[in-house]
């Protein structure tokens, strides 16, 4: 797998924005533990060499990076995955595996013997440019977005990198480096969206404005920022973005507006979230905190779905074609067959929640009052609603919230089976 860069943006120097009105939100605190989903689903153990690392995945293929190798995980349990190659400096393993995330048709793999990628069944040293290679990645993740070139659809992998030595974004072959003035150490966690870098160093989150390069500090100290995802795969505009923190999970809305959930009743300990992983096809985002597997829902707490195996460092997680979780700790790998077709209650009425009740629910701004949470309701106004969505009318033009076109095909997809 070749990554060729154009050349190196250099580095983009985030200047702090002004106190007062050039400040970030503050936040909002929801206190209350995370609602128990029914029977525990059934789920496998299986033990790999190494402590679990890194996790990922990228349609069919779903892996583990321990810290003496890579698995492939399948039906029939992990595959050590050996390296191949014809350089005469192949690498004997890979060392550590320190982070992956998708790229292109399989996974991108910094580890401590290198670069590597594999699209299944083998791994091979990554044909990185040597700026790329000279880095010590120990965070990554993927903003996948569907391009059209002529007739034909495509698809470009942006990569966020967190570096011992700062935050890289690798996109269209150029790579560029992002700091913030008064931050000297590397961050904890990154994310790139098209406009935006979010950036935390420890307890310290700032939201970077591409086009200017100012740095606007977020008010609110919620511990230390594990990991921050998407709930989209494209995170385009108007997806809602999470933080896994030791004091819980942070939530920023499509508006800029954040609230911390500490998974916990008001006075009781809040529960870490660990890490995340996002259900591509579903658009469905997990977190593993505490004891348990969480799905993530639009402006309400989660739901915990499944037992996580405990373990005395952190865990990572990923999800299958299938929509099964396996979640990786210590000296095993399990899986969780939590997998299940789209539906209103679990899919369809958070977007509406998120996306739509901000006017209808109360009729404000003009908008007809329309309880676009209800199942009866939405069936009945499911045709109108999809035309209007898909022609970018609803909502509109000018509303603070836009509808992601990855949430617009869940609307489509469950509109198949309409299913409560």
């Amino acid at each position: 797998m070749l990554i060729t860069l154009a050349g190196c943006g250099g580095e983009e120097a985030a200047q702090p924005g002004p106190p007062g009105g050039g400040a970030g939100p503050e936040i909002a605190v929801v206190h209350g533990a995370p609602r128990a989903m029914g029977e525990e689903p059934a789920s496998e153990e299986h033990a790999v060499e190494g402590y679990a690392a890194a996790m990922a995945s990228n349609g069919a293929l779903v892996a583990v990076g321990t810290t003496k190798a890579v698995y492939e995980l399948g039906a029939s349990g992990p595959l050590q995955l050996a390296i191949v190659g014809d350089g005469p400096d192949l690498p004997v393993s890979t060392g550590q595996v320190r982070a992956m995330a998708p790229y292109e048709e399989g996974l991108l793999v910094a580890a401590e013997g290198g670069l590597f990628y594999t699209a299944g069944g083998a791994l091979q040293p990554s044909l990185g440019s040597e700026a790329l290679a000279a880095l010590t990645i120990t965070a990554m993740n993927a903003r996948v977005v569907r391009v059209t070139t002529g007739e034909d659809d495509a698809t470009e992998t942006h990569l966020a990198l967190v570096t011992t030595d700062g935050a890289r974004e690798l996109s269209r072959g150029e790579m560029v480096s992002w700091t913030v003035e008064g931050e000297a150490g590397a961050p904890t966690a990154m994310l790139a969206q098209q406009d935006r870098i979010i950036l935390a160093f420890e307890e310290r989150v700032y939201e970077i404005d591409k086009a200017t390069s100012k740095a606007y500090p977020v008010l609110f100290d919620a511990g230390r920022i594990r990991a921050i995802a998407c709930d989209s795969l494209a995170c385009e505009e108007g997806s809602l973005i999470y933080l896994a923190s030791d004091e819980g999970l942070v939530e920023r809305s499509p508006d800029g507006a954040y609230t911390l959930y500490p998974l916990a009743a008001e006075g009781e300990p809040a529960v870490a979230v660990e890490s995340f992983a996002l259900d591509a096809q579903k658009q469905r985002l997990y977190a593993l905190a505490g004891p348990s597997v969480l799905r993530v829902h639009a402006g309400a707490l989660p739901d915990a779905i499944a037992t996580a195996t405990p373990a005395d460092l952190p865990r990572r997680i990923a999800v299958d074609k299938l929509g099964d979780v396996w979640s990786g700790g210590g000296l095993a790998v399990r899986k969780h067959a939590v997998g299940a077709p789209l539906s209103f209650a679990a899919d369809v009425r958070p977007i509406m929640h998120e996306y739509c009740a901000g006017c209808h629910a109360d009729g404000s701004q003009g908008a007809p009052r329309v309880d676009f949470t209800s199942y009866d309701v939405m069936l009945e106004a499911a045709d109108v609603l999809l035309v209007r969505v898909t022609q970018g009318t609803m909502p509109p033009a000018g509303y603070e919230k836009k509808l992601p076109k990855e949430k617009i095909q869940i609307l489509i997809d469950w509109d198949v089976t309409r299913a409560p």
